[in-house]
């Protein structure tokens, strides 16, 4: 009996509170909060909501998991930026030391400038802001594919990694594997897209086409 007393107290089922803070991140649970004594893990088995305040996140899940300061991992997500982007996705880890969002699973994001993009992996980098996708990445609008695609908000470009494909309008870009094609914003509309793309701009996208 001695012997299951520490395991059973390891366990400690929490009842549906308001919002509580762990490590900057604000979470609202749906219902009772299972916290691990031993690692410090809070398990939100109804999910519920998570705010950061210092990146403008928002998040909405069915399920939680929490490794205050290291990982919060979520399922049946939706997640909004500061920027007005909405990512859904089947699972999202966001990796709080890294400053990484990464989501799989039926993924798909929409912003003012990018609608219904879809791709196997997303992943938004909270620190610079950029947004990232591999592995199928489609778009309706700017109607895009591409092997993978990387986005900077700060100045409104997106490269696509080939093999890719834009339509716009009339006008077909292609770029083949090893390529890359530049698409430029102004607003929320496609300015102009190029074939070539210079090398410090590329320097710039390389680590998130990886």
């Amino acid at each position: 009996m001695n012997r299951l007393l520490p395991s059973l107290l390891a366990a400690l089922t929490l009842g549906t509170a308001g919002a509580v803070t762990f490590g900057g991140l604000n979470v609202t649970p749906r219902g009772p909060q299972n916290l691990n004594l031993e690692t410090g893990a809070t398990d939100f088995p109804q999910g519920g909501t998570v705010t950061d305040g210092r990146s403008g996140l928002r998040l909405q899940a069915g399920q939680l998991q929490l490794q205050p300061g290291q990982r919060l991992s979520a399922q049946g997500a939706t997640l909004t930026t500061r920027q007005g982007g909405t990512l859904r996705a089947a699972n999202v880890v966001y990796d709080l030391a890294q400053g990484t969002v990464t989501a799989t699973g039926d993924v798909t994001y929409t912003d003012a400038r990018l609608k219904n993009l879809t791709a196997g992996r997303m992943v938004l980098h909270v620190k610079t802001g950029f947004v990232s996708a591999h592995g199928g990445v489609r778009a309706g609008t700017p109607a895009l594919n591409a092997a993978a695609l990387a986005f900077d908000p700060r100045t409104a470009q997106t490269v696509l990694a080939g093999p890719a494909r834009l339509s716009q309008g009339t006008r077909t870009l292609e770029a083949d594997q090893g390529g890359h094609l530049l698409l430029t914003f102004s607003a929320n509309r496609l300015l102009r897209a190029a074939s070539r793309t210079d090398a410090a701009t590329l320097g710039r996208f390389a680590p998130y086409l990886k």
